[in-house]
C-alpha cells in the first residue's frame, strides 16, 4: 500500500485544483497531478507532461474518478 502525501495546491479557480502528490511505498516514490474539478470529479495524471497535454490539446486522462474516496483507494493501489 502507498503512502500518500499532499505536495502542493495551486488554485487555478476557487473550485479548481491542481494538486502535486507524492506516492511512496518501500520500492520507490512516484510524483503524481490531480486535477480537481469543481470536488466531483477528478482526473489524475502520471506526469506533468500529461496534465500540459490535458489543458493544451485533447481534453482527456487516463484516469478519472467520480469522488475522492475512489480516487484515494486508488492512489493508495496505485502500482509504479
Amino acid at each position: 500500500m502507498n503512502t500518500i502525501t499532499l505536495l502542493d495546491t495551486d488554485y487555478l479557480r476557487p473550485n479548481r485544483t491542481i494538486e502535486s502528490i507524492l506516492l511512496s511505498n518501500n520500492k520507490g516514490e512516484k510524483l503524481v497531478f490531480v486535477y480537481n474539478y469543481e470536488g466531483v470529479h477528478f482526473r489524475l495524471f502520471l506526469s506533468l507532461s500529461q496534465l500540459i497535454d490535458f489543458f493544451n490539446k485533447d481534453g482527456v486522462s487516463s484516469f478519472e474518478f467520480e469522488n475522492e474516496n475512489k480516487l484515494d483507494r486508488a492512489l493508495e493501489m496505485f502500482k509504479f
